[in-house]
């Protein structure tokens, strides 16, 4: 088995880079040992269809109204505060290559390479030796990672599925690693949220009787938990009730707070119950928010906005005691949803607050105020310190939207994108103030359903596709 893995890891590095697999089980020499059974296409699954270690979508949150600009008071620190001025300034040439551009934050690239290796296992699966099972096993698995990526890309270079699903672009559609010489268009919107449910809906159905020892793999209730998440973003609130409901029926239970000791954050798998999945991946230690570097003795250039830290009870809300890591001192506090010293555990995932609070707002969209508090006073219950006050009863209709979302952004503060995703659904404007090294500061504005709300793909993307079509900006 430890041969075969060293060849067919070989094999996959290599098909990716030449982005196709028509030779992938021709063995080209005597001495290598081509992949048979789906032992061995599940370790080619785990090595190139997972996303270990996966930090490409850090700089969103700086496009958030999560992040303040601190200024550079530091020359050590210039580096990282030009890293991020672009996104941070909504400069429609963000990604344009002659400006500072990180390789984190071409996600086009990144989540394009993870798809190709999914469509790897599933050109290739059935033949493999192994039970139908296991078959469906793997198939399911790439399935669902390939919805996923889908749908982070489509958070990222999308606009809404709320406006005009039928007219604006969605994503190329790639479905199998085999090499050929079609240059694909983008599809519509529409056609790349029905390709991500019809994909989500078979995984489902694949891994019904999956039953992993280990949260780093993905199940049938990340799948439900995904679906409420892609209901909730078409505005098919019913669906999303479903799907979501499903999963608090099925899945683990909310993590208690009041249970984590100091040691422990919320997609820390030993100390959380919540976690579905998880994968690598942090946010703290990125290229624009180093922890670490606090401890030079100056203000970092962007760090948690002061608005976000006053949507919380900073007295009885756990969250904000154990998300937020307070500098005293300092004006730049920041976030993190894992320990610092974790050597596995990532920020990335899917859990089931998820699925609480999908629900909740799918209800408050219906007016449905009972259960839409239910689900959010289930969450709180296990957010708030024992003893303490933590249920919202008084809310009037037109307050119960708001009710809700506010509770998502304490939730998923600087999580995967999830705000930036908020604001482009609900059509928010943000405004963002930069402190340049002199101290000068200049005012930016993200105007509401802005082109922008659809990131610019980067450049080097056309080079390999020249029938791709940039977003308009």
């Amino acid at each position: 088995m430890k041969m075969n893995f060293k060849y067919m890891v070989l094999a996959a590095v290599t098909i990716l880079s030449l982005s196709g697999c028509n030779d992938f089980f021709k063995e080209s020499s005597q001495d290598e040992i081509k992949p048979t059974t789906t032992n061995d296409l599940a370790a080619v699954l785990y090595r190139e269809a997972y996303p270990y270690y996966f930090n490409t979508d850090a700089y969103l949150v700086l496009l958030t109204d999560e992040v303040q600009s601190n200024g550079c008071t530091y020359e050590n620190y210039k580096s990282r505060q030009e890293d991020g001025q672009y996104v941070f300034s909504f400069d429609p040439e963000m990604f344009d290559g002659y400006k500072t551009f990180i390789d984190d934050e071409n996600s086009w690239k990144n989540y394009y390479q993870l798809i190709m290796g999914c469509n790897v296992i599933l050109d290739n699966a059935d033949a493999m030796t192994g039970s139908n099972e296991e078959k469906n096993n793997l198939k399911g698995q790439a399935k669902l990672l390939r919805a996923y990526y889908y749908l982070q890309l489509a958070m990222i270079y999308c606009q809404p599925y709320r406006n005009n699903p039928d007219n604006n672009l969605g994503l190329t559609l790639i479905t199998t690693a085999h090499v050929n010489d079609t240059k694909p268009k983008r599809s519509t919107l529409r056609e790349t949220y029905d390709f991500i449910e019809s994909n989500l809906l078979e995984a489902r159905e694949m891994l019904k009787n999956y039953q992993p020892t280990t949260c780093y793999r993905v199940t049938k209730t990340a799948a439900d938990i995904l679906l409420s998440r892609l209901y909730l973003y078409e505005e098919n609130w019913d669906k999303s009730i479903e799907y979501a409901t499903y999963a608090i029926n099925e899945g683990p239970a909310l993590t208690n707070f009041n249970q984590l000791s100091s040691t422990y954050n919320v997609y820390q798998k030993d100390g959380s119950s919540e976690v579905v999945w998880n994968y690598r991946g942090v946010i703290y230690n990125s290229i624009y928010f180093n922890i670490s570097e606090l401890y030079w003795g100056h203000d970092m250039p962007y760090s948690a906005s002061k608005k976000v830290e006053n949507l919380y009870d900073q007295v009885n809300d756990l969250r904000y005691k154990i998300y937020f890591s307070i500098t005293s001192g300092y004006q730049c506090d920041y976030v993190h949803k894992t320990q610092i010293s974790s050597q596995y555990d990532g920020e990335h995932g899917v859990r089931m607050a998820e699925a609480y609070l999908n629900r909740a707002e799918s209800y408050a969209h219906k007016r449905d105020a009972d259960d839409a508090l239910k689900d959010i006073n289930d969450l709180r219950k296990t957010r708030y310190a024992a003893g303490s006050s933590y249920a919202i009863t008084d809310v009037t209709p037109d307050q119960l939207l708001q009710t809700v979302l506010d509770e998502r952004q304490r939730e998923f503060v600087w999580e995967d994108g999830f705000r930036w995703m908020d604001i482009k659904r609900l059509g928010l404007s943000i405004t963002h103030v930069f402190t340049d090294e002199n101290g000068t500061k200049s005012t930016h504005v993200l105007k509401s359903n802005d082109l922008l709300y659809a990131l610019p793909i980067p450049n080097d993307a056309f080079a390999r596709n020249p029938n791709l079509q940039q977003n308009p900006r």
